[in-house]
């Protein structure tokens, strides 16, 4: 989306890494950052500064330091981000901070959610279970100016909060591959396809016991492309149901090798469940080529059509897909135009261009906000401070004086 976004405003990208592609310098500055030395004059200069956070604290824990200090548009990827912060706390190099985790987690969700933390943090609880019930997404935007989400139900989520300006917007998504239908095999065996970061939430027991049992398994070949949670697991579970003549596991491939793999595809299984609440840039790249899915019928997935999709129920996977597969062999056009109307979504609702605009719109209507919460967060400080050596009476009486002229200033 940079070469469009830069259409619209004057762009500085940041990063901790070191080194990154030459190419985005023909659109936008790139500059490094350091959090053990960080530029805070430059980047305060900003009209806004943009955070794009998602679950990934390899990724996405810098990103969060900087947000938490210095007020701005947070670009929530994820809404459900106990992964996240579980790394940040308890996992990231090596270091655990349980405190600070029991803490924020007492903050958020009171003492029912402190106790959870507790069992969690000696392993009685699964983190999935954690992220359904303490989604700590309020954490990440602890200091957000304002929140753009990609779901519907995000939107609505967080707006009803009243505490941030929020907007929607669809995640953008451009492929320079020129879908071909023509290309693809249309007689058996059918080629399946599952690709990306296969966790433990991507539906491959259910796929592997659906197809293991369906008497007309034959009919089909499937393809898995990327990296499973436990391959040792996922080949003995292929190789105990029988499946070892009609499932490849083919790790990581190049996106040309992906992409020409999705093109020669007949069908996409795009399971997720539980969700973390993403818009999938999978189900993105399976449209760009035109290619029907099944998906399940759970988050950003639940609100695409069901022209664009085939859904899969939470509690019934093994049952709609063998459903699906029958249907798929009884009517594989209905199938192919599923894909074709996907491609129209994508085109029309998930276009960079479209997207660049709405962010630096929704930019223009928050950016005037901005004084006014770094405002709030400097008299929150100052009251903390405060509080080490004044009693709460007086306290009260200089925070409102403080809170008057810092109000005064930013206004």
């Amino acid at each position: 989306m940079i070469p469009a976004l830069q259409k619209y405003a004057e762009i500085v990208l940041w990063t901790d890494q070191q080194h990154w592609i030459s190419s985005l310098e023909k659109y936008a500055t790139v500059r490094h950052y350091d959090l053990d030395n960080t530029p805070w004059v430059e980047i305060n200069q900003a009209d806004l500064n943009v955070y794009n956070i998602g679950n990934n604290s390899d990724f996405h824990f810098a990103i969060w330091q900087i947000s938490c200090q210095c007020p701005g548009l947070v670009v929530l990827h994820d809404v459900k981000l106990q992964h996240f912060f579980v790394n940040i706390y308890l996992h990231r190099e090596q270091k655990s901070n349980r405190d600070a985790y029991l803490f924020q987690m007492k903050k958020y969700y009171g003492i029912q959610g402190e106790q959870a933390a507790v069992k969690f943090s000696s392993g009685n609880i699964s983190t999935e279970y954690m992220a359904e019930l303490y989604p700590l997404t309020f954490l990440a935007l602890k200091n957000a100016v304002g929140v753009v989400t990609h779901t519907k139900a995000d939107f609505q989520t967080i707006k009803q909060e009243k505490r941030w300006f929020v907007g929607y917007a669809p995640l953008p998504y451009m492929s320079e591959w020129q879908a071909n239908s023509q290309s693809k095999k249309n007689k058996a065996p059918y080629r399946l396809i599952v690709f990306g970061y296969l966790g433990p939430n991507r539906g491959l027991d259910f796929l592997f016991n659906a197809l293991s049992s369906f008497s007309e398994k034959n009919q089909f070949f499937l393809d898995i492309y990327g990296q499973v949670w436990n391959k040792n697991y996922i080949e003995q579970q292929i190789k105990l149901l029988g499946l070892s003549n009609i499932v490849k596991i083919h790790d990581f491939v190049a996106d040309a090798e992906l992409d020409l793999a999705l093109e020669n595809a007949n069908l996409a299984i795009n399971l997720r469940y539980p969700t973390m609440g993403e818009a999938s840039l999978s189900q993105l790249r399976i449209w760009s080529h035109a290619l029907p899915s099944l998906v399940t019928r759970v988050g950003w997935y639940a609100e695409q059509s069901e022209d664009t999709v085939a859904f899969v129920r939470p509690n019934y996977e093994i049952e709609d897909i063998q459903k699906h597969l029958k249907s798929f062999l009884v009517n594989p056009k209905y199938f192919t135009k599923m894909g074709k109307n996907g491609q129209k979504i994508l085109r029309k609702e998930h276009n960079p261009e479209i997207y660049a605009q709405a962010i630096v719109s929704f930019g223009q209507k928050i950016q005037r906000f901005r004084c006014s919460v770094i405002a709030d967060q400097l008299i929150d400080k100052i009251g903390e401070e405060l509080s080490n050596w004044m009693d709460y009476k007086t306290l009260d009486i200089q925070i409102e004086k403080i809170a008057q002229a810092i109000h005064f200033i930013s206004n």
